[in-house]
């Protein structure tokens, strides 16, 4: 078995690990391996965010919307600013955009297939093993997940989508609708669509509980949902989207020399499920202290955590007190201020004023309650 030396390995070849690899390799001269598991990365999966904070992949996004809605009680919102844009972009499209940067550099080298064996920890640096080669570093970062999210009974957010094509024009293109609240569920569901064109949508069924559903559930939510909104309308599935995303955190592992990232590393919003704006603010401050020779960590954010868990144990607690919290809050609420909100952009001002428009009393009691 031999060795190589790196100043930096990075186990994971996601969103996370890329965008992380990409600051330091710009902003350092420190060598940085990363260990793929997968021999190819051929994922295919949809990236929104919103356009604040700006971020590199801003421009490169290929739908941009300006009009939000949100339908509750079968009633439509739609929410507008001139300042705010929902965007998509395809997992492909950044891996392929951050590789082709990282190539370039020769302090920079990606490794697929590369199962870790075992992991051992020092003091002053960190080996990692697979098969047949060890690699060693003073400072590895570490994307996976330790165990099962859908076997936590902890809350989740699952969702599975489809991506579909009508032989006819039959989608509005201009608008996204974030939430279509379904009242007909045990459990807290909603309907999220993402227009590509007048014929190519994604439609989605996502759900807040504590454990996932068959499939045949979530098949006939979208068949129903279609033939509900789209009666009549001829079609083709193109492709399938699911997930699992934590709305929990995990458990700190981090010593001066391992550090968790991504979702292991708590990376995604516990209320919402993004993470693409925190990889890039997150990244960010990680290499801030590499350059400062300080331990590697990530700002606390102790207002937002606590709204956030707040938020979590809300929702796990009482589903059905979830419609009035997003009535109040996207009724009551400018779309500046609720992304702001949603982005952990606002100042306490701003977080006062949407507090103020919630279900305050049912947010209390969930807080109270162990």
């Amino acid at each position: 078995m031999t060795e190589n030396n790196f100043d930096i390995i990075i186990i994971g070849a996601g969103v996370s690990g890329l965008i992380l690899a990409y600051e330091i390799i710009e902003r350092t001269n420190k060598r940085v391996l990363i260990l793929e598991k997968r021999k190819k990365i051929n994922l295919y999966k949809n990236l929104c965010f919103w356009n604040i904070p700006q971020n590199i992949l801003t421009k490169y996004a290929e739908n941009k919307w300006e009009k939000i809605c949100v339908i509750i009680n079968e009633k439509k919102t739609t929410l507008y600013s001139d300042r705010i844009k929902y965007m998509r972009i395809k997992s492909q499209d950044v891996f392929k955009f951050f590789l082709e940067r990282l190539n370039k550099h020769q302090n920079f080298k990606l490794l697929m297939g590369q199962n870790i064996n075992y992991l051992k920890k020092d003091n002053d640096s960190i080996t990692v093993g697979t098969k047949k080669i060890k690699y060693k570093s003073s400072l590895l970062f570490d994307s996976r997940i330790d165990k099962d999210i859908h076997k936590s009974k902890k809350l989740i957010q699952h969702f599975y989508g489809a991506e579909i094509v009508f032989e006819d024009e039959a989608i509005n293109e201009d608008e996204v609708i974030l939430m279509d609240l379904q009242d007909n569920k045990k459990d807290f569901n909603f309907i999220y669509i993402l227009p590509y064109s007048k014929k190519k949508v994604l439609i989605e069924t996502t759900y807040f509980s504590d454990k996932v559903l068959t499939l045949p559930d979530y098949k006939k939510d979208l068949e129903e949902y279609i033939s509900k909104n789209y009666f009549g309308k001829k079609y083709k599935i193109m492709n399938l989207e699911t997930g699992i995303i934590p709305m929990f955190k995990f458990q700190e592992e981090n010593t001066n020399n391992y550090i968790k990232i991504g979702t292991a590393g708590n990376w995604v919003k516990q209320s919402t499920g993004y993470s693409l704006q925190n990889s890039f603010t997150f990244s960010r401050q990680l290499v801030d202290c590499i350059i400062e020779g300080k331990k590697p960590q990530i700002k606390k954010r102790m207002v937002y955590d606590f709204l956030d868990n707040t938020f979590c144990k809300f929702a796990l607690k009482n589903p059905r007190g979830l419609k009035l919290f997003f009535e109040k809050f996207f009724k009551y609420n400018n779309l500046y201020s609720i992304v702001r909100f949603l982005t952990n952009s606002a100042n306490l001002l701003e977080i006062l004023r949407i507090i103020i428009t919630l279900p305050k009393f049912l947010l209390i009691k969930a807080v109270l309650e162990k």
